[in-house]
């Protein structure tokens, strides 16, 4: 389809052009005119890839990725950072606004746009990469923009080593230690002295099996599958909005907490912690992080939220840090029965967070939505939003 003109930007950061139904377009902004191949054509939308440029946005800058045409990683290298950040603020807003009536979103708190993945998981087929767009054919890559520069250089070493038998390596790097997970393979462990700890095929080889990260003068384990974020510099953003919002007087539930990293985060400034989580892995790490860093005043529950929640537990704050999916009706019923005073609701998800929020405003107002960027050069944005009891 030849010059179409792309009108707007969908939330995942892709063009839209209307013709007699709405065409998404990858790697387009608004007001450029393109020719493009149709790659999905349903009845209401096609999805299309761009074959030529006809008209360029003054706001189109060159990507520094040189896999970033193929790669399905990253999608947002086209647009400068600042851009970036408008892009994903506007998000929130049209789709909070939309879906549950609000009008209190906030301003963007920024992150760093490179080197900032603390880990990697990277597919192995003779080569080491990632997957290609819409694809599971690998690109192999020897450095990825986004990831720190320890991992970069571990990739290049990776790349020169055999890999007939390897089918996955997981990178994982804190503040001082890296760790390197293979799976079903062999590694000669001599040739990665800078490696602190390294598993293979579940078997400890080198270190203790965990790194250590060390925040704020807290220490946290992490194990090979432990849930970590991924941006360190996003993550204490995160954690010191939500720590601005508790006080000495509060007991906290944290639901879905994980490794504790939240409930660790705020003890000292609350009276107690109780934090909730389904996954045992994790909760070992958080009796491990709790036990390491001397703090009494959290204890960790094993269970699924929304089974195990019910209205005798009682908290004057409840913190929620959900999966993609948000709550579930079950959840967010025992909240309202519980009665805290403030919701400290930590979202991956606008969309399931507005949906969350059209049913809690009943019951709550919604002071704050704060967005933050913990994934930059991709079209995710997270979100910390304050709630208060209405009666």
């Amino acid at each position: 389809m030849k010059n179409l003109k792309i009108v707007n930007l969908d939330h995942f950061g892709r063009g839209i052009a209307k013709t007699d139904k709405t065409i998404f377009v990858e790697d387009a902004l608004i007001d450029e005119i393109v020719d493009v191949e149709i790659t999905t054509d349903k009845k209401k939308y096609s999805e299309g890839k761009v074959i030529k440029y006809i008209k360029k946005s003054p706001l189109r800058v060159a990507s520094k990725c040189k896999y970033y045409d193929k790669c399905g990683g990253c999608n947002l290298l086209h647009i400068s950072y600042e851009e970036q950040l408008k892009f994903k603020e506007n998000k929130v807003k049209e789709i909070i606004k939309k879906f549950s009536g609000l009008d209190c979103v906030g301003k963007i708190v920024p992150s760093v746009q490179y080197n900032y993945r603390n880990k990697v998981t990277l597919h192995v087929n003779k080569k080491i990469g990632y997957y290609q767009k819409k694809s599971y054919d690998i690109i192999n890559i020897d450095d990825c923009l986004i990831a720190d520069k320890r991992i970069n250089s571990l990739i290049k070493k990776l790349n020169n080593i055999d890999l007939n038998s390897i089918k996955k390596i997981v990178i994982r790097v804190t503040n001082k230690e890296i760790m390197l997970v293979i799976t079903n393979g062999k590694i000669n462990i001599d040739e990665f002295k800078e490696v602190d700890t390294i598993i293979v095929d579940n078997q400890i080889l080198k270190g203790k099996g965990y790194i250590l990260e060390e925040i704020n003068n807290l220490k946290f384990v992490i194990s090979p599958n432990s849930f970590f974020q991924v941006n360190r510099i996003g993550m204490i953003n995160i954690y010191n909005q939500v720590l601005k919002y508790v006080d000495n007087s509060m007991n906290v539930l944290d639901l879905y907490c994980g490794t504790g990293t939240i409930g660790l985060y705020i003890a000292h400034k609350v009276k107690d912690v109780l934090g909730i989580e389904i996954n045992e892995s994790a909760i070992k790490d958080a009796l491990i992080n709790k036990r390491i860093n001397n703090i009494s005043n959290i204890n960790f529950k094993l269970g699924d939220v929304g089974t195990v929640l019910n209205d005798n537990f009682k908290a004057d704050c409840v913190i929620v840090d959900p999966p993609r999916f948000g709550l579930d009706e079950n959840t967010i019923k025992n909240i309202i029965k519980i009665k805290p005073q403030k919701i400290i609701y930590v979202s991956c998800d606008p969309v399931t967070l507005a949906r969350d929020l059209k049913i809690l405003k009943k019951s709550y107002k919604i002071l704050e939505i704060t967005p933050f960027d913990m994934f930059s050069n991709t079209y995710h944005v997270e979100s910390v939003i304050l709630l208060q009891r209405k009666d």
